[in-house]
């Protein structure tokens, strides 16, 4: 087993991201930890779990024991939504805030998001507007949520026009991460992480050579990523740590983190979420990349770069043929421009994007709607 590693964010009232492996099935250390970050001490303190349907059924049980190990009478309930982004609505998010009316939880209450990316977003907004705002404790257990969602405090749903439209900034008082749960996911889940952590690897020259060293034991073609390392969940932390202890609220160096995020949006609603976050993602980076390289900006080398990386951690680098084959699905160069100018990165005669510039780094850049077009016409060829 795999030390564990602890992280400081400088954001908000600050916080500890604390990576135990473990740490789900040992009930005394788990006990401890949210006695801590909660405050269970206070009688007066509970806490609800907002899961959902895959993961309520491993994990809330022992959640909820640690809490009454911690101090009897802690647990307020479990509350679950249905699996998956077509949870992350508006209607959801009311549903959450009525069941935690009726549970009569007050201010002195949290919310313990136990899930992946959509719990995480939606349980911290509902933390966030429930009284005007109670603690939310993060205990992702996708590999998505642990090395991204989780940690810097954007809580949000979706709305039709676009992806986390409806949100507020709202740091959790602490992230709890077990990455022995990683092994219960299925590829595709491993997979979509890796689209993040490989966005990392485009901002960072030191993680660049850890996901490289990584997914150099991956099977080309298989589909089968492998695990990541406890080392490389940190330093993937460790990257938007840094930034979001910079810019908590997204006015500067915060958005290097939407590295592939504005073509990936757009290619992930106009899928209607048939491609994963971190599968869209990748589509994303890679059409950026294969523009500035078609424009001479960029060396071929990180193109192909790019796609080795994505190919052994089982990710698209283009639009799969059988959703260009849906009739029901528009992926034409117009949609993808109209849900773009919906995105929140939009600026008015153009979007902010950010641009690979050398392994390792990218930057971010004004980009007005005709060149933006045109890089989505380019990449998607």
């Amino acid at each position: 087993m795999q030390n564990g590693q602890i992280l400081e964010v400088k954001a908000g009232e600050g916080y500890l991201v604390e990576i135990t492996p473990g740490l789900l099935s040992d009930a005394p250390k788990l006990a401890g930890r949210l006695s801590a970050r909660l405050g269970l001490t206070d009688p007066a303190v509970r806490a609800v779990i907002v899961t959902d349907s895959n993961v309520g059924p491993l994990y809330a049980e022992n959640v909820q024991a640690a809490l009454e190990a911690a101090r009897p009478g802690a647990s307020a309930g479990v509350i679950a939504i249905p699996a998956g982004e077509q949870s992350k609505t508006p209607a959801e998010l009311v549903r959450v805030l009525e069941a935690m009316a009726g549970l009569r939880l007050t201010r002195k209450d949290a919310v313990i998001a136990l899930g992946g990316g959509v719990v995480g977003d939606l349980a911290g907004l509902a933390a966030a507007l429930y009284m005007r705002g109670i603690r939310c404790l993060q205990m992702p257990t996708s590999l998505l949520a642990m090395v991204d969602s989780s940690v810097g405090g954007k809580t949000a749903v979706d709305l039709e026009a676009g992806k986390n439209l409806m949100g507020v900034f709202s740091q959790p008082v602490g992230v709890l991460i077990d990455p022995e749960v990683l092994r219960t996911l299925p590829a595709r889940e491993i997979s979509c992480g890796w689209g993040e952590i490989i966005k990392y690897a485009g901002l960072d020259p030191d993680v660049l050579a850890a996901v490289r060293q990584e997914l150099g034991s991956g099977e080309d073609g298989s589909g089968l990523a492998p695990l990541p390392s406890v080392d490389l969940i940190a330093r993937s932390i460790d990257v938007k740590r840094r930034i979001v202890s910079e810019d908590e609220k997204e006015s500067g160096a915060r958005r290097l983190l939407n590295l592939g995020h504005t073509a990936g949006h757009a290619v992930e609603t106009a899928s209607c979420y048939a491609l994963s976050h971190g599968a869209s993602v990748a589509i994303g980076m890679h059409i950026l990349t294969k523009a500035l390289v078609q424009e001479g900006k960029l060396p071929r080398a990180m193109l192909e770069d790019l796609e080795a990386l994505l190919l052994k951690a089982g990710l698209p680098a283009s639009l799969p043929p059988e959703l260009l084959a849906r009739p029901d699905l528009d992926f034409s160069t117009d949609k993808l421009l109209a849900i773009a100018r919906h995105d929140k990165k939009s600026a008015g005669s153009g979007v902010n994007l950010v641009l690979p510039v050398a392994p390792g780094r990218a930057e971010v850049k004004k980009v007005s709607w005709e060149d933006f077009r045109a890089m989505l016409e380019t990449g998607l060829r």
